[in-house]
């Protein structure tokens, strides 16, 4: 019998592959390390690449060739976007699942994190683009925050930017070299959402535009036609809309920056105003609230029972709340304008409010911040800590964030009442506030500056001056945009998208 031939051992540098192959794995990157990634399926070494941060990305792009493939595939580049939580806008959430119809869920807990319905897992494909997983096992959700860097911290943008400007790890992927956009993603009005986006390119894009906000690169424009102060501005990507003190509103094209319409009504100063895709409510000095009709410009209500001016408003589907200089704060019906209720527990003119879900929140003269249940009227809790009178006030739901006379911005945690920070840099009245949740804050003052805040840090991060030349009176932003009002008759546009398409990312 001839004896069996000697069994020849696996090398501990040889892997099997799955068609029972020894492969020698020693020189898979050219200097004989290991390199098991390579000879894995690609889907499998895609879970692994797929948890990685974007200075590991830029690592992995320098490694080898092979590397290099997996660090440019589509669902990597996806999720590096999504996974920074200020870039997870409406409009990005939308072409992430290629559908209009996206519900965006903020929650109670208003962290940020989003339910996609019935968004389809991803898998991974060597042509890297997103392909419906029926199963969608061993794949990461899109929006789970347990994998938000692969050291498990928190991906602050900040971190980000080092990576990319200041890393000697700078990727071997050429960022300023991306497929051209869609000619469907306009860079004005609103864009048809592409199923499959370039998410590398997005994030380039994006990543760029957040440079931009850390070094002030924007493009200033200024609108003219009110013939007084400008009291308040809420836009949108369509409409820029003020209120002045020469009474009348006017409704400004975002894009084109030409006046569309001027609505008049008011017996005096207009002081404050917001809107939905139906309705426009405003306030004035002349006691009165008007409820417009968005699409005729005709006022369809006008609510009257305050007996100083109307200061501020706030309004959802069911009600509209309005504080006065006459210390009160009432709550209407939205439909038919009935009188619900009026809250006095202030001492003060009832300077800002706000509403989210069921609460009010109020900013006085008397230096208080009250929320309320705007259902039964009762007063929930009162947030003391300024030293002097407040101006305005935002509340995102779970946190408030004030300013006030005392050249002083607070943050606060609106379920315990205590104050979680201290901004300081204004050298007179905080006059105006604009926070929708994340980390961004903009304020704008009567020292004629707009400033630009971390709220976790308190680090003031953009210093705007040197345009307005009096009191600033109201200030809103945006991803790529800040828009504010002064007493200089001016409507000041500051637009960090310069040379950048953020039409499906805004």
């Amino acid at each position: 019998m001839t004896p069996a031939p000697p069994m020849r051992m696996k090398r501990k540098d040889s892997i099997v592959s799955s068609t029972g192959r020894l492969l020698d794995v020693r020189n898979g990157c050219g200097d004989g390390r290991l390199d098991f990634l390579t000879y894995l399926p690609y889907e499998i070494a895609m879970v692994v690449v797929i948890y990685a941060d974007y200075p590991a990305i830029a690592t992995i792009s320098q490694v080898c060739r092979s590397w290099s493939r997996f660090s440019r595939d589509n669902a990597v580049w996806r999720r590096l976007f999504l996974q920074q939580r200020e870039w997870r806008t409406p409009r990005a959430l939308a072409t992430a699942c290629g559908s209009r119809r996206l519900r965006h869920k903020h929650g109670d807990s208003g962290n940020g994190n989003v339910n996609f319905g019935n968004s389809p897992a991803l898998s991974f494909s060597s042509s890297g683009m997103d392909t419906p997983n029926a199963s969608g096992m061993g794949t990461p959700r899109v929006g789970d925050d347990t994998f938000l860097a692969s050291d498990g911290s928190t991906p602050l943008t900040s971190r980000i930017l080092s990576a990319y400007s200041g890393s000697s790890l700078r990727p071997a992927i050429n960022l300023q070299h991306m497929v051209a956009p869609s000619p469907t993603m306009s860079t004005v009005g609103t864009p048809q959402l592409r199923s499959h986006a370039d998410w590398r390119y997005l994030f380039q894009q994006r990543l760029e535009l957040d440079r931009h906000w850390h070094t002030g690169t924007a493009d200033v424009h200024i609108l003219s036609g009110h013939g007084d102060s400008v009291y308040c501005v809420q836009y949108d990507y369509d409409h820029i809309v003020t209120g002045s003190r020469d009474r009348t509103v006017k409704v400004w094209d975002t894009n084109t920056l030409q006046c569309l319409r001027t609505l008049s009504g008011h017996d005096a100063s207009v002081l404050c105003l917001k809107y939905d895709n139906t309705a426009l409510v405003t306030g004035s000095s002349d006691s009165t609230v008007i409820v417009w009709d968005w699409a005729t410009g005709t006022p369809r209500l006008r609510l009257v029972s305050h007996a100083a001016g109307v200061l501020d408003v706030a309004f959802n589907k069911e009600f509209i709340v309005s504080c006065s200089k006459d210390c009160t704060i009432k709550v209407w019906r939205r439909s038919d304008g009935k009188l619900l209720r009026t809250m006095a527990g202030h001492r003060g003119p009832v300077n800002a409010v706000q509403l989210h879900d069921n609460r009010i929140v109020s900013a006085s003269g008397d230096s208080l911040i009250k929320m309320w249940d705007i259902k039964t009227g009762d007063l929930i809790r009162t947030f003391a800590g300024h030293a002097r009178g407040l101006a305005c006030v935002q509340f995102d739901g779970t946190t408030i964030v004030s300013g006030s006379s005392d050249q002083l911005i607070k943050v606060w945690d609106a379920e315990t009442g205590q104050c979680t920070q201290t901004m300081r840099g204004h050298k007179d009245l905080v006059r105006t506030l604009h926070f929708a949740g994340g980390k961004r804050a903009v304020s704008g003052s009567y020292d004629q500056t707009i400033k630009v805040w971390d709220i976790q840090t308190g680090e003031c991060t953009l210093d705007l001056k040197d345009v307005h030349t009096s009191w600033v009176f109201d200030v809103q932003f945006s991803a790529s945009k800040i828009v504010s009002t002064s007493q200089d008759q001016k409507i000041v546009i500051w637009d960090f998208a310069k040379g950048l398409d953020i039409s499906s990312i805004n």
